[in-house]
């Protein structure tokens, strides 16, 4: 009777420990490792959109949960529609400088504490996720899908189509309610890089000597003055071509009575061309 017990009083504690050691093993599954992804890490807005030949920076990442630091990689770039993609490889030279700058540094001076560097057009912050654009870049009008790679402590993801961005050549941005409609701007020839500006007045095309580019030109877009023919007012400008306020001014020209007078009327707009060419803005009053 007393063994029998014994055996007993064994078998319950075999099953005790077996039981115990099996929670054990089960609780460790359960305990996260160091650092951790969350599930809905990504760019706040995975839509944007950019300029060519711009310096931007675009995208917000949000984090979530994660644990920080995170490391950011671009490990793919599609075109929507199958289009070439070098161009967002294409390494430009950028100005680094190699001392801290004062501010008082004369061009030589700047220039022994600068050193040019290559970079790709294209890239991505490895800190803070933010696709960083240089200004100069030839990138083509197109929509671009990126893939990221996300790291930390716990490992990687890659997100695919993580960002998209579209890219346009050039844009009106802004323009006075006395215009009649928006400005339309056409990239017609791939050189010589220039401006021709087309005036219409009550849907009638004047000729170059009928609009003037004078009023308020600090402000106004970059360029030099060439010719005012028949066709517009043409103008040699730099690329790319940034946002600045710029007034035109009409000449209207009445008859009363047989007695010519003549008035100016100026609006303001404001554009922006990325890649370089000659290009056709036609504006309306």
């Amino acid at each position: 009777m007393r063994m029998k017990r014994k055996n007993t009083l064994k078998l319950f504690w075999g099953i005790a420990i077996f039981v115990g050691y099996a929670m054990v093993l089960s609780g460790c599954v359960e305990i996260p490792g160091e650092g951790s992804l969350a599930p809905d890490i990504g760019y706040k807005n995975r839509k944007q959109y950019a300029v060519s030949g711009l310096t931007q920076n675009i995208g917000d990442f949000l984090s979530s949960s994660s644990t920080l630091p995170l490391r950011f990689e671009i490990v793919g770039i599609t075109e929507t529609s199958g289009k070439d993609i070098s161009a967002l490889k294409e390494q430009l030279s950028v100005i680094q400088y190699k001392e801290t700058i004062v501010g008082n540094e004369s061009a030589a001076e700047l220039a022994l504490k600068s050193e040019s560097v290559k970079q790709p057009a294209i890239s991505i912050n490895q800190n803070t996720g933010k696709i960083e654009l240089l200004e100069g870049n030839k990138i083509p009008a197109g929509e671009y899908r990126f893939d990221v790679q996300v790291s930390n402590t716990s490992g990687s993801r890659i997100i695919k189509d993580a960002i998209i961005i579209e890219f346009v050549e050039f844009e009106a941005t802004t323009w006075s309610t006395g215009m009649k409609s928006a400005p339309k701007i056409e990239r017609v020839a791939a050189t010589p890089n220039q401006i021709l500006f087309v005036g219409y007045l009550d849907g009638v095309k004047l000729p170059g000597n009928r609009i003037d580019f004078t009023k308020n030109r600090n402000a106004g877009f970059k360029g030099t003055f060439v010719d005012d023919n028949d066709q517009g007012e043409l103008w040699k400008v730099n690329f790319p071509v940034k946002n600045s306020d710029t007034y035109c001014s009409w000449k209207v020209i009445t008859n009363t009575n047989g007695t010519e007078q003549v008035s100016y009327v100026s609006e303001n707009f404001n554009f922006v061309l990325g890649i370089p060419g000659s290009y056709v803005i036609r504006i309306y009053k």
